[in-house]
């Protein structure tokens, strides 16, 4: 039986050598949006606490019955005045890779960001390479609404970034089917 998991807020105690071992493994963070930076225990730091100022609310992701932090997830980007909202995660434990510990992630932020912050669509993007990533999307009810090529310097390589998009009234209807299927895991 796959492990039940929930989020609290990230905090400075979750800076560790583990999560900093999670963000430099570039196959960890081949799609993420930091790159390919070396990252050190400062920056992790800095990033914790700035994020509120910055209108960022970071989560770590536990398991529920051994207590893990095997990832961490942000929602962000919100426009209040429109009610959109981004959201970012990753599972750096890659012993839970697999299963629905992805899509339980981002039916938590969406169930914090639709219901408990009154937002109203959540728009994502996803790299058109990262086809793991693209299916868990679809599997929590994301729909594609456009692609975009993407230039990154840096790494001298074009992307096409998949533009989705859930509405909070989507997002209900969804999340009634995976309780009806997964009422362990995805609880309303």
């Amino acid at each position: 039986m796959q492990e039940k998991i929930y989020l609290r807020p990230l905090c400075l105690n979750d800076v560790s050598e583990k999560y900093l071992s999670w963000v430099n493994d570039p196959y960890i963070t081949e799609y993420l949006g930091i790159g390919k930076k070396c990252l050190k225990y400062q920056d992790l730091v800095k990033y914790v606490e700035d994020s509120p100022k910055n209108g960022r609310y970071n989560f770590a992701v536990i398991t529920k019955n051994s207590k893990n932090h095997i990832g961490n997830c942000s929602i962000y980007s919100i426009n209040q005045e429109n009610k959109k909202f981004e959201i970012g995660w990753f599972i750096g434990d890659k012993n839970f890779w697999g299963g629905h510990y992805s899509t339980m992630v981002i039916f938590y932020l969406h169930k914090i960001g639709f219901l408990k912050m009154g937002l109203k669509k959540c728009i994502g993007y996803v790299d058109k390479k990262h086809v793991k990533a693209r299916m868990t999307n679809k599997f929590a009810g994301y729909k594609e609404i456009g692609r975009e090529n993407r230039r990154m310097e840096k790494e001298n390589i074009t992307t096409t970034n998949i533009t989705l998009e859930i509405t909070k009234r989507e997002w209900l209807a969804n999340a009634k089917k995976l309780h009806v299927q997964y009422p362990e895991l995805y609880i309303i």
